[in-house]
């Protein structure tokens, strides 16, 4: 079988996915990408075991400042002519199957008119006009474009998914983010946790050059970026109310601070969201140890030494850093929000309590801190809910057994006409 991975980064959703997928079965995977990742990093064995393939960077990635969101489907359509351009050019690349993220639309348009094969779309997220992702802070001022950004960013996505043969989001709350007339085309199909990197066990106590003592309770934070659909603010005001009741405990910090969703710089006038929020108030730094971004075995260690791991979150995507944070046997409060609630049960494998209720996440997490061997159990049942339904043992295999289904059926040529060569799959 050989897949083609479209994406923009790498090695994102799909670096593991192909790896996993040649290591185990033999597979040759392909990937078409504009730029490799700095979160996260692609491994060694990645670059040495699967091709890459990159293309000239997009206008939105030479744009500093961003593409202005009424020309993202022009956008849209100059890559899927890039990409289309690009593979004329590799006849090698004939694949049995091509896989491609969605997220603002995948560039597939024109490949009907190259391989006679299926497309598949990796359907991330379908935006909210309202009360979810990036209209749910609604403590913070509105943004000019929240009424339009949504349906310019979904155009693109609804134009991919038309044309391709099926879809698959990693969990079902993400497919149900999609208009129920195209959820039947999308199936639910999670990535994969490694359960051996991230486990409970012992781990080194120092960080960034601290060290921290025997005795000292950690309490965790992760986010790709410190931004405020992660929840950033509310977690800095929990962990001051935290602080104030005990003085045992340090916070660590992970995450960079690029704004990846949402308009923090239009809310604040800053470009950094961290910074705007360390200003609202007179926190105690020195209880703090921000880290940036860091290596996955890096992460690995700082959720087994953790005592407590936080996860304030809007209804968005939900984060690796979460299920991360469970297989390694943290106990964790998440936010009430219905992305959390499909993996987290409350009270069973770990704690919710509203967004918005700071008090009530500092409560909770007072009481987690003064007693954890009561809630021991929690992140013990947090680390079965991985093995058994999350890991890579258990969704591997599940999609390699999706994507065989679909190579094997008939490409859909999506509005081409019935006598057009094109919709003719070759014997």
């Amino acid at each position: 079988m050989h897949i083609l991975f479209i994406h923009d980064a790498f090695p994102a959703q799909f670096g593991r996915l192909g790896l996993e997928l040649t290591e185990r079965y033999g597979w040759r995977c392909s990937y078409l990408i504009q730029s490799l990742s700095a979160c996260p990093t692609p491994t060694r064995a990645m670059l040495e075991k699967l091709e890459i393939h990159q293309v000239p960077l997009s206008q939105e990635h030479r744009q500093k400042g961003g593409i202005p969101w009424p020309q993202i489907y022009g956008l849209f359509l100059e890559q899927c002519r890039t990409v289309y351009d690009v593979l004329r050019t590799k006849p090698e690349l004939k694949p049995d199957l091509v896989v491609a993220h969605g997220g603002r639309g995948a560039p597939t348009l024109f490949l009907s008119e190259l391989f006679d094969c299926p497309i598949v779309i990796y359907c991330e997220y379908y935006f909210g006009l309202n009360r979810r992702d990036i209209s749910y802070r609604i403590d913070l001022p509105p943004a000019e474009p929240a009424p339009f950004f949504p349906r310019s960013i979904n155009a693109p996505t609804l134009a991919t998914l038309v044309e391709a043969d099926t879809g698959y989001s990693a969990t079902h709350w993400q497919r149900a983010s999609f208009p129920k007339r195209f959820q039947h085309k999308i199936e639910v199909h999670f990535d994969g946790i490694d359960t051996t990197e991230y486990q409970p066990g012992p781990a080194v106590r120092q960080f960034g050059g601290v060290s921290i003592p025997e005795g000292t309770r950690v309490v965790t934070y992760v986010a790709r970026g410190l931004e405020s659909v992660r929840g950033f603010d509310i977690f800095m005001k929990a962990a001051d109310r935290i602080g104030r009741a005990r003085s045992d405990v340090l916070f660590i910090v992970v995450g960079g601070e690029e704004i990846h969703y949402g308009w923090d710089a239009l809310h604040t006038g800053r470009p950094s969201f961290k910074q705007w929020v360390l200003e609202q108030d007179k926190y105690d730094l020195s209880r703090f140890l921000f880290l940036g971004t860091i290596l996955p075995e890096q992460l690995a260690q700082i959720l087994r030494l953790t005592d407590l791991h936080i996860y304030p979150s809007v209804p968005f995507v939900l984060s690796w850093s979460l299920l991360d944070a469970m297989c390694s046997g943290a106990v964790v409060i998440g936010s009430d929000v219905p992305p959390v609630r499909e993996v987290i049960e409350p009270g069973v494998n770990g704690l919710v309590t509203p967004f918005f209720d700071v008090d009530q996440l500092a409560d909770t997490a007072l009481r987690v801190l003064g007693d954890p061997a009561a809630f021991a159990p929690l992140g013990r049942a947090a680390r079965r809910t991985i093995e058994e339904r999350y890991s890579l043992d258990v969704a591997i295999p599940a999609l390699k057994d999706y994507f065989e289904r679909i190579a094997a059926q008939p490409a859909r040529k999506g509005v081409t006409a019935p006598n057009h060569p094109a919709s003719r799959r070759s014997g």
